[in-house]
């Protein structure tokens, strides 16, 4: 029997360079996914996904910063599969500034996509986790969440919110069987970031595949008893 076997996920950003790589990983695992997406143009070779899993993958059109959206994903998916067993927050982003060049704007857009993303979903799924008394919530932090960067305060401090919303919720939900845990990727090896930073050492870095794999085995029977963890995933880097 496969890892995630008649499982359920909630995956959002699962178009993206790491969300297709979970999105694969979880299907090959037995699951049935729920992938959020903002443009069909995005979805490009989760479409082959589509192909190979059919009525296991549906796509779900969402802006996971609006309250409104995240609740009808999860009602989509109760209604469809009578559950939610994972939630996997992969949606986020990324901007860099001095304090004197970060504007409102760039504060909270990095308060939208990285805090409140990982909050309007959980709230979205967590009542259906309670009645079933079973739930997984995978969030993703980033080194500056730990020990704060120059040129990153509004990235940095939302990540570093994601993480303690990730213990808090660990803490609220353990009595309904709901394990909440947050990794930290280190560097990615992604198409964008070697383009990026074409001098660096790629060996040294994490690659999407090895994440998506952390990100299971946290959704896996043998991660029960590990909530409220946060899991540095560097590599060499």
């Amino acid at each position: 029997m496969k890892r995630l076997e008649n499982k359920v996920a909630v995956i959002t950003g699962g178009t993206g360079g790491l969300g297709k790589t979970v999105v694969s990983v979880f299907l090959n695992e037995g699951a049935t996914v729920f992938s959020t997406y903002t443009k069909r143009e995005h979805l490009g070779e989760s479409l082959e996904l589509k192909d190979k899993y059919g009525d296991r993958l549906i796509f779900a059109k969402a802006n996971v910063t609006k309250a409104n959206d995240m609740a009808k994903v999860a009602e989509r998916a109760i209604q469809k599969s009578g559950r939610v067993d994972f939630l996997i927050n992969i949606v986020g982003g990324f901007a860099m500034a001095k304090i004197t060049d970060t504007d409102e704007s760039m504060w909270n857009r990095m308060i939208d996509m990285n805090l409140n993303s990982v909050f309007l979903s959980s709230r979205a799924v967590v009542p259906q986790m309670i009645k079933q008394k079973y739930g997984r919530i995978i969030n993703i932090g980033a080194r500056p969440a730990l020990n704060g960067v120059k040129n990153m305060s509004a990235y940095g401090a939302s990540k570093a919110a994601v993480l303690n919303l990730t213990q808090s919720l660990a803490d609220e939900l353990s009595d309904y069987n709901i394990n909440v845990n947050a990794i930290i990727p280190g560097t990615m090896d992604t198409p964008r970031n070697r383009k990026d930073m074409p001098k660096a050492d790629f060996k040294k870095w994490v690659n999407p595949q090895e994440i998506a794999e952390v990100i299971t085995f946290l959704c896996s029977r043998e991660a029960d008893k590990i909530s409220g963890a946060i899991l540095p995933v560097y590599g060499k880097a």
